[in-house]
Formats: structure tokens, C-alpha cells, sequence
């Protein structure tokens, strides 16, 4: 998990693309008869953070995700923000939300967009909530059965994730990792070959993460009912991304070019191929949230 605002979980799995934090501090300016203007410090301004993130079907259900921060912000209440990590950075309430729409369906269901969200420090008086980590799911923290929590019993009382969700999961974290190389390989193609030996490294770590997912998805959709389609994807994209990594090695001035083609159509391979099974995961994510799979 990248970071929590309020209840809204904020991950890189599930489309994070970046984040922009800035801070000012206020300055009153002083004009002399001569000589140039004096600068007194009057204090700081209010921090701002922008996420930028990409919701995709195979990232979570693009519409509930963004109806999720819209609801927030219609609260106009801030909201404790905390990093992964576990560090409290402050009170922050959501000033605006940004949405491109990608691609649509015929009726005008949200398949993919764009989205920013700004966020800004609020300094009045303010408790987080603090919620205290467990195994033991929350639903029972209060019970006689939790005071006595047995590693047998955390066991049977935490949620166990079914070979659906684990499905999905996996197909968020490949299909980040996939969208992160294509962007890198489009944004550097048509540089020359030192630029292209120097961007090698990180296109090769992300198809190396990706290949981890994959193989995830590939075992789990082994489990579900009527899963052979998924399986054969998850093979099919396991291909198509060691293709991606084995081209980028060996490497020099001479093949950087050539092989940083090869490894970039094997990557547009594997979107593709993912992005064509965005409504088979889609549903899938739905039997889920059902807790119909």
C-alpha cells in the first residue's frame, strides 16, 4: 500500500501513476523609498499533493473507485493522510478531482480515464482516527474469542483471500507493471542508443516484477470454475513478457536499438492481450466484490 487518505486506500498495484507534493511559505514585501524591497517572513503556506492515477477494469472497477473520492470530497472533511510506511504526514481535504475519460462503453460506462486528485493540508484542530493493525479481522476484534487469539484461531478468523480475488490481484499487479514499461518504452523509442542503454536497466526490472504476477495468475485461475480462458492469458502473457525481458540482453551501442524494438512489441503484446480480457477480469472482480466467487 503507497499511502491512506481517510478509508481510501491509495496502491501502486491499483493504478498510482505519480505523485506532485509542494509547499510555500508567505512572504510580505516591504517597499523602501531606496534600495530594493524588504522580505519579512509572515509563515508558512499550506501543503498540496497531487496523485496522479489511471483506473483500468484490470486495476479495480474504474466507476466505484472514482465515485469513492467523489463521495469524499463531498463530505468536506479532512481526512488523516498516512504513507505506507506508517508515517502521519497531516490533515489534508480533497479540493478537486480531475477525470479524462479513455475509453467508454456504448451505454456510458466508465472503462478507462485518467484521474488527478488535489489534495490540501488543513491546519485547523484535528484527531486522526487511529486504527490499530491486526491479523484478527475487525469484525471480531471485539470479542471473547479475540482476547484469546491463538495463532490457530487468528487463522480461522482472518480473511482467507479465494482464488478469485487472487486472481484479480495479480492481474492489477501485472497490468501495473506492464502499463509502467509500455509508458517507459513510448516515451524513449525514438531516442538514441545511450539513452536507450541507460533506460534498459528499468524496463528490464519491470518485466522481470511482471513476470511474478503473472505466473500468480496463471496458478490461481487454475482454481476457479471455468478459469481455463484465464489460465491460457496468464501463459499467453508470460510469453509475451520474458520475450520482452530476454531481448534486452546481452546489450551494446551496436543491437540497443533493434533489441529495444523487439522488447517494446513484446510489451504492446502483452497489453493488448490484457487489455482485450479487461471485461472477462472486469466480471470476475464483480463475482468478487458479490462475494459471488
Amino acid at each position: 500500500m503507497y499511502a491512506v487518505l481517510g478509508k481510501i486506500e491509495f496502491e501502486v498495484a491499483s493504478g498510482i501513476t505519480g505523485m506532485e507534493q509542494s509547499s510555500t511559505a508567505d512572504w510580505a514585501e516591504h517597499s523602501l523609498i531606496q534600495g530594493k524591497p524588504l522580505l519579512e517572513w509572515v509563515g508558512d503556506g499550506l501543503d498540496e499533493l497531487k496523485f496522479s492515477m489511471q483506473l483500468h477494469p484490470w486495476l479495480g472497477d474504474p466507476e466505484a473507485r472514482l465515485r469513492t473520492l467523489r463521495e469524499a470530497k463531498s463530505k468536506h472533511e479532512p481526512l488523516a493522510f498516512v504513507l505506507g510506511s506508517g508515517e502521519y504526514v497531516g490533515a489534508f481535504v480533497i479540493t478537486d478531482i480531475s477525470n479524462t475519460p479513455r475509453r467508454t462503453s456504448a451505454d456510458g460506462r466508465l472503462y478507462s480515464s485518467n484521474v488527478q486528485v488535489t489534495l490540501r493540508e488543513y491546519a485547523g484542530p484535528f484527531t486522526p482516527k487511529v486504527v490499530k493493525a491486526g491479523l484478527i479481522d475487525s469484525a471480531v476484534q471485539s470479542t471473547a474469542a479475540a482476547k484469546i487469539a491463538t495463532p490457530a484461531l487468528i487463522s480461522k478468523l482472518a480473511p482467507v483471500l479465494s482464488s478469485a480475488q487472487t486472481v484479480v490481484g495479480y492481474a492489477r499487479q501485472a497490468g501495473t507493471m506492464i502499463q509502467q514499461a509500455k509508458t517507459i518504452y513510448d516515451a524513449v523509442k525514438n531516442f538514441n542508443p545511450m539513452t536507450l542503454l541507460t533506460q534498459a536497466p528499468q524496463l528490464a526490472a519491470l518485466t522481470e516484477r511482471a513476470l511474478g504476477p503473472i505466473a500468480g495468475l496463471t496458478e490461481a485461475a487454475s482454481f476457479i470454475h471455468e478459469g481455463e480462458d484465464i489460465a491460457q492469458l496468464g501463459q499467453s502473457l508470460y510469453g509475451s513478457v520474458s520475450g520482452a525481458r530476454s531481448s534486452l540482453t546481452p546489450l551494446d551501442l551496436g543491437n540497443v536499438a533493434d533489441r529495444f524494438e523487439t522488447s517494446g512489441n513484446y510489451i504492446a503484446q502483452a497489453y493488448d492481450r490484457l487489455d482485450g480480457a479487461s471485461t472477462r477480469l472486469t466480471g470476475l472482480a464483480a463475482q468478487v466484490i458479490t462475494r459471488r466467487a
